[in-house]
């Protein structure tokens, strides 16, 4: 299985590519491009080629600067955040080319950081819960429609641990039979892997820990699923917090990359099978008929056109006596 990349390969590609290139020999970049739940980036530079901005619009972005991501974003990325986004985004980035690092490491972490915007504003939420778990204080349960109008991702707290709910959208039937046999890997997981967290999958009725928030009601539709991770204090310590946010975050985008890779599997499978099921009816197909000559005694040839046989003109009958002949043998008179 493949772990999908939390970062944006592309602005990152795109703000190191502008770093490395030589002074005054930059070039405009006006980039647009997608990335995993709705999310928009746009990078762009100015016409003198002095600033680089990297922009962002997410449909939650309201619901994760209540749960202090903003706060977060100013730590991690200090002047380079600005106070105001560009027009429709809700979080922009601006690079100074002026005033690089001098230090060739920071230099080179500087596109890495910048393609890490999402991940870093998604992460404020499960953060924040991880130290009020670890500080043994109990909090209310956080709820981010990651996906607007369609799928929800629940934080709870608990004594001990952190669970975790997505609320998983699926478009038909199948994909919901192929996640649970997906999944049912991840416990079985469990005997293996020391240490990884429970996971549970429920169709339909939602689990306990969230039946009696707002909004969370029975799906009779049946294409709503909800997958529950708990994760332990060893999973939100300060030492791997980072790793399981990251981890924990692109799970729902885990998932769908996988089902889809599955069904293309096995439609290339079957598309397979059906060519050699093809190939098998074509050697069993008997020859197309095809009359044969035949000869009478006289040498003459005829074509055989159908089962009862008929002769070409002039052929005369395959059997029979020649005119004026005799019998070659028989028993003479007298």
């Amino acid at each position: 299985m493949i772990l999908l990349e939390v970062h944006n390969r592309i602005v990152e590609q795109a703000v190191r590519s502008q770093i490395e290139a030589p002074e005054g020999k930059r070039e405009i970049v006006d980039i647009k491009c997608s990335d995993f739940d709705g999310v928009l980036y746009h990078v762009v530079s100015d016409r003198e080629g002095g600033n680089l901005n990297v922009s962002l619009m997410w449909g939650c972005a309201d619901q994760l600067w209540e749960q202090g991501a903003w706060e977060d974003l100013q730590k991690i990325y200090g002047n380079y955040l600005l106070n105001e986004a560009e027009s429709g985004f809700n979080v922009t980035l601006s690079l100074n080319f002026a005033s690089l690092p001098a230090d060739e490491k920071e230099r080179n972490e500087i596109p890495m950081k910048f393609a890490l915007l999402k991940r870093n504003m998604f992460a404020a939420a499960f953060q924040r819960c991880f130290d009020q778990v670890n500080q043994g204080q109990q909090a209310a349960p956080i709820a981010i429609d990651y996906r607007i109008g369609s799928e929800t991702v629940y934080i709870i707290s608990g004594k001990e641990g952190v669970t975790v709910i997505f609320a998983v959208g699926f478009e038909n039937e199948g994909d919901q039979v192929l996640s649970k046999i997906f999944l049912q890997e991840f416990s079985e997981a469990r005997r293996v892997v020391r240490g990884a967290p429970a996971v549970r999958f429920a169709e339909r009725e939602p689990p306990l820990e969230i039946a009696n928030l707002p909004g969370v009601e029975a799906n009779p539709d049946g294409n709503i699923s909800y997958v529950s991770f708990v994760l332990f204090s060893h999973h939100i310590d300060a030492k791997n917090a980072y790793s399981t946010i990251s981890n924990i975050q692109m799970f729902r985008n885990y998932l769908h990359y996988h089902l889809k890779c599955s069904k293309a599997y096995m439609h290339a499978r079957m598309r397979k099978r059906v060519d050699s099921l093809l190939q098998v009816l074509n050697r069993a197909r008997p020859p197309p008929f095809e009359p044969r000559q035949k000869k009478t005694i006289q040498g003459k040839t005829f074509n055989r056109a159908d089962a009862g046989g008929s002769a070409a003109p002039g052929g005369g009958r395959g059997r029979g006596r020649a005119r004026g002949g005799g019998r070659a043998f028989g028993r003479g008179r007298g």
